[in-house]
């Protein structure tokens, strides 16, 4: 692929649309496709006119050989709701709740020859003993496949359950452990456990540990439901989720630091060779960071453009922005082409290439209090539709609660986080003391955000945009943006607003409407007139700590009344 021109970008957009173009599919593909993509895709790299053809039958062939590899490792249906004894390693960091642990778990060889696959998503209930990354047992397991709740609106389980490679469902009858434990294979897990547990020495399982937790490790396992609906309804979740903002501060800490340490040694070194250093102390730290992080999507994002930049200056050649982040959009679906069905994909990447869209074009300089309201709009306005998309709401008050949370976590809760880390092997003392004013940011925060909640600012109730009132949408966005002079943005009107136009009547008069809710236990219904909507009875739950209503009722409820 030549690294500019209008060549280069057609066969790099046409490798990343390859890679996506099996999830078009329908229905699985035959085995021998991805092999025969593959080879048509190899014998047109010859032409050059035809490299942009091969790029996207290799990004498709590549992308489907994962495809049909991921359908194949999934439980043996044949050992659905069956008890067997497994061998294997807890391949996660445990999550404990209050009713239950629960855990990834990667059978042995001798239990994947039996049909199980490569990973487990294991539940224990009552009475679970200590349980750690990397340690060996011998579980009796309920089996089950990796199902979940179907519906036509709602967060889907069983797309989320394919995306994370998970193969089956299980529940712990009884189990021992075998004592042969692997520390090396999983020592990433272990120090993020040890991490883990030093922050909850010092701060407790109070909420503000659990931020701390999410900025530090990504665990979010300390958060509990109602501050995650409190981030989601200010707009603030992708705060904590590990992306650009927090690895170009480790990477800036990670320069500063080694530029510190070379201004204290007695020697040390001038001109480009100090600059090379402190770049690679940056790197470096980045790059443990997003280790610690368990390696999202948004930090692979981060780092796979942190790493193009870097491989830019070492071969002094300029590269543009967006080629950058298309590289790294290619690179992360060659690698994980299931990443496109996370909404972490799409929101990390559409962000990004909103703020590209709205600085890249733009010359001169201006006031930094301009810069920020700039990017919040420019953030704001693509990523309402992919919000509405996702999760069926998007939170009004976010651009104005942004404007004041992006630069306290800049400026003050993440720096704080990463020095807090930087110190455990340093000092037991210097660590409690930068936990606790971490700790002390992130209450701030949450009484702001407990604040700004107050205002009421999510928009519920609009069904979840189609795919062609989405593209609408962000391309509406994308209109807004524009500068003032090529007079285009009124057009932007037009383009949203049939995302929020009532859709025709789905109940013809003298009709009704019956649909069967999918709430795993018991029976809902929705009965619907043109003119009245009944729901009987609500599923399982209590109500109160766990219910169907987020998940499925209210989904349907905007559904019928749309």
């Amino acid at each position: 692929m030549r690294a500019g021109g209008q060549g280069g970008w057609i066969q790099l957009l046409a490798l990343i649309g390859g890679t996506l173009a099996p999830w078009l599919l329908t229905s699985p593909a035959p085995g021998w496709l991805s092999a025969a993509l593959l080879v048509a895709g190899s014998v047109l790299l010859l032409p050059a006119r035809l490299r942009w053809a091969a790029f996207f039958l290799l990004g498709c062939g590549i992308s489907l050989w994962q495809l049909q590899w991921r359908l194949a490792d999934r439980l043996d249906p044949a050992l659905a709701v069956t008890v067997h004894a497994v061998e294997g390693v807890i391949a996660s960091l445990p999550d404990e709740q209050d009713e239950y642990a629960r855990f990834l778990f990667a059978p042995g060889a001798t239990a994947r020859a039996a049909g199980l696959p490569s990973r487990l998503l294991v539940y224990w209930y009552r009475d679970w003993p200590e349980l750690r990354a990397g340690q060996s047992w011998r579980l009796e397991l309920l089996l089950k496949p990796p199902w979940g709740a179907v519906n036509f609106q709602g967060p889907d389980r069983e797309r989320w359950l394919f995306s994370q490679g998970i193969g089956g469902l299980a529940t712990v009858r009884s189990g021992e452990p075998t004592g042969d434990d692997r520390p090396l294979r999983f020592a990433l897990h272990r120090l993020r456990e040890d991490i883990r547990q030093r922050i909850v020495t010092r701060l407790g399982e109070g909420r503000e540990s659990g931020v701390i937790r999410a900025l530090a490790i990504a665990d979010r396992a300390g958060m509990s439901r109602a501050d995650r609906q409190l981030m989601m309804a200010t707009g603030t979740s992708h705060l904590l989720a590990i992306s650009g903002l927090h690895i170009g501060l480790a990477a800036i800490g990670g320069f500063w630091l080694v530029r510190a340490l070379l201004w204290l040694l007695p020697f040390g070194f001038a001109g480009a060779r100090d600059f090379w250093l402190c770049l690679g102390g940056a790197l470096l730290l980045a790059g443990v960071y997003a280790c610690l992080a368990g390696l999202g999507v948004a930090t692979r994002r981060a780092m796979l453009m942190l790493l193009i930049g870097m491989a830019a200056l070492a071969l002094a050649r300029s590269i543009h922005p967006a080629r950058a982040l298309a590289l790294s959009a290619a690179a992360i679906l060659l690698l994980d082409p299931f990443a496109a069905l996370t909404a972490g994909f799409w929101f990390s990447f559409l962000a990004v290439a909103a703020l590209l869209w709205m600085f890249v074009p733009r010359f001169g300089r201006m006031p930094w209090w301009k810069s920020l309201l700039m990017a919040q709009l420019a953030v704001v306005v693509v990523m309402m539709p992919v919000s509405l998309f996702w999760f069926e709401a998007f939170a009004l008050t976010g651009f104005l609660v942004n404007l004041v949370a992006i630069p306290w976590v800049s400026l003050v809760l993440v720096p704080l986080t990463l020095f807090s880390m930087l110190a455990i092997p340093a000092s037991a003392a210097l660590t409690g003391f930068s936990l606790h004013a971490a700790a002390a940011a992130a209450a701030l925060l949450l009484d702001f955000l407990e604040w700004m909640d107050g205002l009421h600012g999510l928009i519920g109730g609009v069904p979840a945009p189609t795919a062609w009132q989405l593209l609408g949408g962000v391309f509406a966005g994308l209109l807004l943006m524009l500068p003032r002079a090529l007079n285009l943005r009124w057009l932007s009107l037009f383009l949203l607003l049939p995302m929020f136009l009532p859709p025709a009547a789905s109940t013809a008069p003298g009709s009704l409407l019956l649909e069967v809710l999918d709430v795993g236990q018991g029976t809902a219904i929705t009965v619907s007139t043109p003119r009245h909507t009944l729901l009987y009875d609500s599923g399982p739950g209590d109500g109160r700590a766990w219910h169907r209503v987020d998940s499925v009722l209210r989904p349907a409820l905007i559904r019928r009344a749309g």
